[in-house]
């Protein structure tokens, strides 16, 4: 068995200060990838004598199973593209992940800094969460998978979820943009209380640089079906949704049946983004958020704005923003004085 020496106080303090972690942080599991041209990562761990205490793993995925559900279990993952193709089960619960690389805020290429993602055409998701009262911080999330089938990059069942700082994409290829099932962060609400106290916050979900979506389908997906009590109180934080598509059905977010959310949906200090086409910026989809939840909910709007859509939801009226709306297809709220 590896030794774990005591944590040293002031990487105990920067991991508090990336996660909002408390002090009792339990053990630490660290991902790299092999040393290559473009990979000195592990050599530099190997310098900074964490293998002397720690093993390093070479995969989110072995690194997961190694961590203990309810310890605040800290991944420290280096700089890389890992690939995961449905293996990828987040299960323990009150467990976290830190990616140690550069904030991803645009896609372009294979991957970014340190970048977990799917590219079997089978697979429906680059991670599945299951374990509730967890956080993922700064790593980007992406589903290449050339197929129809490869609907999210992030498939989540669980509830008190966070994602901080977390880039999450979808329809990168053309088989994905054209799936009506497609989405990029799925909150399977099948399941009782799945979304319950979802947070995004500073995330970017989506890139308007993929393939232009050519189905009816969304960014942010609550559904198919829906359990009592799912996706209660959510809050989505300084996170910009970005998209391309010219189908009118296309939104951002979609509650897909009764019960997928419940309460309060709050929105702030948010932007939503679709681009319609190179000759035509002005033209506009139906709403951001397509509402087919007849249940209990009020979804709040605070100093956030759109472009791209004619409204925020053209159905139910559940949308209540915190401000006046500014008149103009563009949909953009004023903010708030």
């Amino acid at each position: 068995m590896i030794r774990k020496r005591n944590l040293d106080p002031s990487l105990v303090q920067w991991i508090m200060q990336q996660t909002g972690l408390g002090p009792g942080i339990g053990e630490l599991h660290w991902v790299a990838p092999a040393a290559s041209s473009t990979s000195q990562y592990r050599t530099q761990l190997q310098r900074w004598g964490v293998e002397q205490d720690y093993k390093i793993h070479t995969s989110p995925i072995t690194a997961e199973a190694a961590m203990e559900a309810n310890r605040n279990d800290v991944m420290l993952i280096m700089p890389g593209v890992y690939t995961t193709d449905d293996d990828f089960t987040w299960s323990n619960q009150r467990s976290h992940m830190l990616g140690l690389g550069h904030n991803i805020r645009g896609w372009y290429g294979s991957g970014g800094d340190v970048t977990i993602r799917a590219t079997a055409v089978d697979a429906a998701y680059a991670m599945l969460v299951t374990g509730s009262y967890s956080t993922f911080n700064n790593v980007y999330f992406q589903n290449r998978g050339a197929n129809a089938a490869c609907v999210s990059a992030v498939k989540d069942q669980a509830r008190n979820i966070e994602y901080n700082r977390c880039m999450i994409g979808g329809f990168i290829t053309s088989q994905q943009a054209g799936a009506a099932a497609a989405c990029c962060l799925w909150i399977d609400t099948s399941v009782t209380a799945a979304g319950h106290g979802l947070l995004l916050k500073d995330c970017f979900v989506g890139h308007a640089g993929g393939y232009t979506r050519s189905s009816n389908n969304t960014l942010l997906l609550f559904g198919a079906t829906g359990a009592v009590s799912a996706g209660c109180d959510v809050t989505i934080d300084n996170t910009i949704f970005n998209t391309r598509s010219k189908v009118a059905g296309c939104s951002a977010i979609k509650f897909a049946a009764n019960y997928t959310v419940d309460r309060m949906f709050l929105i702030k200090n948010s932007t939503f983004h679709n681009f319609y086409d190179e000759n035509d910026i002005t033209s506009t989809l139906t709403e951001v958020i397509n509402d087919d939840c007849a249940t209990t909910h009020k979804i709040l709007v605070q100093n956030s704005h759109q472009t791209g859509w004619a409204s925020w939801e053209g159905t139910r009226s559940t949308v209540y923003l915190t401000q006046a709306a500014a008149a103009g297809a563009s949909g953009i709220a004023a903010v708030e004085t």
